[in-house]
């Protein structure tokens, strides 16, 4: 599987929302009716905080890839923002449906660990929660460490992780 990674343009506005959306509404579905309200209101949180426009939100404090298939789909995004001093939050690791398994999400990883160290960052940081089993798993199996976990309103596990990086 050919694979590249990019920078986010406009153009991938409307493909980038729909493959968040539907990766998260495809890991809900098998939860009860709180977490399903969980998400649904995550998601419309979401578009208000920086999935509503990405390039805005993204490119003067941080930086949002994508990733592409052979035919200029969108099949995986990653974003990071500066939060303080030499820290950087992730969000918006999602791959499309179809795709998974198959090593995108660490490219996109490794894309965004390479930036964030040319920007004098060392440190990221993340979160997410009991319902995102896989991708809890995934940062784990890539250098990141549980250093938080909190409840939500509606008792869902929240967990904050954190890497540091080395150049």
């Amino acid at each position: 599987m050919n694979i590249k990674i990019i920078k986010f343009i406009n153009k991938y506005q409307n493909e980038v929302k729909s493959m968040v959306f539907n990766g998260l509404m495809d890991t809900a579905k098998n939860h009860n009716s709180n977490v399903k309200l969980a998400i649904k209101n995550y998601l419309n949180r979401s578009l208000n905080e920086d999935l509503g426009s990405i390039y805005a939100h993204y490119n003067n404090n941080g930086v949002f890839y994508v990733a592409l298939n052979e035919e200029d789909e969108v099949v995986g995004s990653l974003g990071a923002e500066y939060v303080d001093g030499n820290k950087f939050r992730l969000k918006r690791l999602s791959v499309k449906i179809g795709f998974r398994n198959n090593g995108i999400a660490k490219k996109l990883l490794h894309k965004v660990e390479k930036w964030v160290l040319e920007k004098n960052g060392t440190e990221l940081i993340l979160g997410t929660s009991e319902i995102q089993e896989k991708a809890f798993n995934f940062w784990t199996s890539n250098g990141f460490k549980l250093i938080n976990t909190d409840i939500s309103d509606t008792g869902i596990k929240l967990y904050s992780l954190n890497k540091v990086l080395k150049p």
